[in-house]
């Protein structure tokens, strides 16, 4: 299943998901993995490394406007999102804080 990832969120499925794991807890891997891959694309946006910085949209009476996309505050608001995520399968498979080991997303 981790193929369907790209390189973000291959990593983090090889390290949460385990054979034994629920549907529930396999859903919630799945949707950490999309938004690890997410805030790897934010970050190359961020960093000028994609194309995504701004894009035309056909306005009113058929102006094209230019619209900047705000890719900062979207990754602030994934890797929130992902980090309760993480905590969320975690709690569910019965990890406890000092089984977790450090969280690597601590410098998010």
């Amino acid at each position: 299943m981790s193929d369907e990832f790209g390189a973000a969120g291959t990593r983090l499925h090889d390290d949460l998901a385990d054979d034994g794991d629920s549907f529930a807890v396999g859903v919630l891997i799945v949707e950490a993995c999309r938004i690890a891959d997410r805030l790897a694309k934010l970050d190359r946006v961020l960093s000028g490394d994609d194309d995504l910085w701004l894009r035309l949209t056909k306005g009113r009476d058929s102006v094209l406007e230019v619209r900047v996309d705000s890719p900062l505050q979207e990754a602030r608001q994934q890797a929130g999102v992902l980090r309760q995520l993480i905590a969320e399968i975690r709690r569910q498979k019965g990890l406890g804080e000092a089984e977790q080991g450090p969280d690597g997303l601590d410098d998010l």
